[in-house]
Parts: structure tokens; C-alpha cells; sequence
């Protein structure tokens, strides 16, 4: 029985052009086999239906993108409608990066509308985007971990350059080195990229990114591991996604030339912080290595392309591997909320609401 897949891209997010980008190659990947429902999250916060066909540049001005608005119901059978139809999945594909695609707050939606759905559940949405949360996560289990300081406290020790990054948000946009506290409350001020808090850390200089994807599904698998070659100082935003026509294109060693022994190592933290934060669908971990030592520095919940190109090499191809994940969605349970205690009996022996209220 053939499947129905809605792809959901786009987002209010700063991430959002690269979002329309990765849904709109999950949308051609998946309709080799799969009936797909390409569903286009505006940055204004509105929902359209839109033609499995479009190219990136028709997101630009084209008012035809804007021809089928959908509308969200919460009625007895709550969902996406296009006027009274509602539309039906068997599963959605996540396809959004950053912002409320990718912290919690679409997969609550979801979560309420009865849809499964690929990538991070609620939580891990949550973890991994609030990259505080996260760094204490990963100290309190002793992963080693670059000291990060909320920008916002009353006492910053900086010394030295560090590195501003918002909060809440991807791995480039927003993130800058800077050599003062007072330029970065200055860039704080102006952006609202830093609206829900920054946090500083310090600047490595001349340290290496190295990235790896990693899945659950159908079994515990990962990627060879990535090093991205860059032009800055940082792994810019321009280094993933514009240079050499975007992120697959973007200069890189893969499989990075590594010792056995950091390699080993890195490997070694992946499995266990898989432990701590289960990946669902495919997540890439981010780390840098600087004079021979590792440090944990992110992790990318709903990666750019998925991430698919990181298994080039490995013999697994694009829509196996989207295919898996839809897989695993399927089969995962979700709204097993707990009723316990909601037995009636409290308000039964509540006399009336004034005296609660004392």
C-alpha cells in the first residue's frame, strides 16, 4: 500500500531559505515511490500547499506560491485543511532548520494533531537547540565541553577573543568572534538573531570542525566523518551554503584524514552521547578538535540535506536513507500521555471553588 508523505519546509527561522532548499530535495527524493504533499511554512507564519515542482527561485516572487493557503483546525479531527478537506499523512518529514521547526514547537503541533513525524522528538528538539542546555548536559556527563557563559549574567571573565553565538539557533548564523564584552551587548542589542539570550565561549584559534551523522534506525549507524574545509576563521554560514553551489558542494575532506586514536575517541563520545539523547531520524554532531584534544560542540537535530551526503561512501543512498527514516517514524509511538490521578476523585471532594480559593 503506498504511503502519503507531507514534506514541511520553510519556517520563520533565520534558516529558512535553507530549509526550502532541503524540503524541496526530500520532495523530489521521495516521490520516486511515495505520493508527496509539499507543505511551505512562510517566514510571516502562514501555511500553503504547493506544487511538487517548484525550483528554489520561484519561493522568491512568485504569487502563486501563496495560491493555497491551508489552515490549521483543532476540531474533532484536528490537522492541515485546504478549505473543509483535511489533509491526510501518513507520516510528515521534517524539513525545517532552526527556529520553531526545529525546537520543540512544531513537533508539539504534531504531536496534538496526531501525525507522525521524522527527526527529534519534543525534548531532544528542545536540548539541542538551547545550546546552554545542551552544554551543561554534556559537562554534567563529563564529555569534555568549551566553558560557555550567558552574555546576560552579572560577571564575564573574557580575556581573550571568544565566540558570540545566539542561545537559540543554528551552528553559523548569528555566531561570531569577537574581542570585547561590549561589541557583543552592542550586536546583541541591534539583532533580534540574539532575542532569546547569547552565550560566549572561548575562541580556539586555528581548531578543526569535525562533523559525523549518526541514526538509530534500523539499527545504531553512522557516517564517515566529515572535515569541512573553510575560508574564515569560523565555518561560516557562506563556507556551508553558498560556496560551490551549496552545502553538498561545499570543500571538503571526506573521510577526514584523522589518527586512529581521534578517531576512535570521537566515535567513543558519539555512542555515548546517543545514550544520553537518543537520535531519531539522522542528527549530525558537531565537534572541534584543537591541539589534539576533542570538544563536543553541537548537535544539528534536523541537518542541512539531512545530512545524506555524508553517506556517500557508504554505499546507502539518498532515499534509503530518507526512506529509513519515514520507516522509523512509523513505527514510533507518540501521545502516550499519562492519565493517572485524573480519576475524578479531587473534584468530587472539592467543595466549591470559592474555598479553594481561600
Amino acid at each position: 500500500m503506498s504511503k502519503t508523505i507531507g514534506v514541511i519546509f520553510g519556517g520563520p527561522s533565520p534558516e529558512h531559505d535553507i530549509s526550502i532548499l532541503t524540503g524541496l530535495q526530500s520532495v523530489r527524493i521521495l516521490s520516486k515511490k511515495y505520493e508527496v504533499v509539499a507543505l511551505y511554512w512562510s517566514k510571516d507564519n502562514k501555511w500553503y500547499l504547493v506544487n511538487n515542482e517548484y525550483e528554489s527561485v520561484d519561493f522568491l516572487n512568485n504569487k502563486k506560491i501563496y495560491k493555497n493557503k491551508l489552515e490549521m483546525k483543532f476540531n474533532e479531527d484536528p490537522g492541515f485543511y485546504q478549505k473543509r478537506k483535511k489533509l491526510d499523512f501518513d507520516v510528515i518529514v521534517n524539513a525545517c532548520h532552526g527556529g520553531p521547526g526545529e525546537d520543540g514547537s512544531l513537533q508539539s503541533l504534531l504531536n496534538i494533531f496526531g501525525i507522525k513525524y521524522t527527526g527529534p522528538d519534543q525534548v531532544s528538539a528542545q536540548i539541542c537547540m538551547d545550546k546552554y542546555a545542551f552544554y551543561t548536559l554534556m559537562k554534567e556527563n563529563d564529555l569534555p565541553v568549551i566553558e560557555k557563559q550567558l552574555i546576560n549574567t552579572d560577571e564575564i571573565n573574557i580575556e581573550e577573543n571568544f565566540v558570540l553565538k545566539p542561545r537559540f539557533g543554528g551552528s553559523s548564523i548569528g555566531v561570531e568572534i569577537i574581542n570585547d564584552v561590549i561589541t557583543a551587548q552592542k550586536l546583541i542589542k541591534n539583532s533580534d538573531l540574539y532575542s532569546q539570550g547569547a552565550v560566549i565561549e572561548k575562541y580556539l584559534e586555528n581548531s578543526t570542525d569535525l562533523l559525523i551523522g549518526v541514526r538509530n534506525f534500523p539499527d545504531f549507524d553512522i557516517s564517515e566523518i566529515e572535515k569541512p574545509l573553510k575560508n574564515e576563521t569560523l565555518f561560516s554560514y557562506n563556507d556551508k551554503y553558498l560556496e560551490n553551489g551549496g552545502l553538498e558542494g561545499s570543500k571538503r575532506e571526506l573521510p577526514a584524514k584523522l589518527s586512529e586514536q581521534i578517531e576512535k575517541k570521537l566515535i567513543d563520545m558519539v555512542q555515548k552521547i546517543n545514550h544520553i539523547i537518543p537520535t531519531r531520524g539522522i542528527y549530525r554532531y558537531d565537534f572541534l578538535l584543537h591541539e589534539n584534544k576533542l570538544y563536543v560542540n553541537e548537535i544539528n537535530t534536523i541537518p542541512g540535506s539531512h545530512a545524506l551526503y555524508l553517506w556517500k561512501n557508504l554505499n546507502s543512498s539518498k532515499f534509503e536513507l530518507l526512506d529509513s527514516m519515514i520507516d522509523e517514524a512509523l513505527s514510533n509511538q507518540f501521545n502516550n500521555w499519562s492519565l493517572t490521578g485524573s480519576d475524578g476523585i479531587a473534584l468530587k471532594s472539592a467543595k466549591d471553588i470559592a474555598s479553594k480559593l481561600g
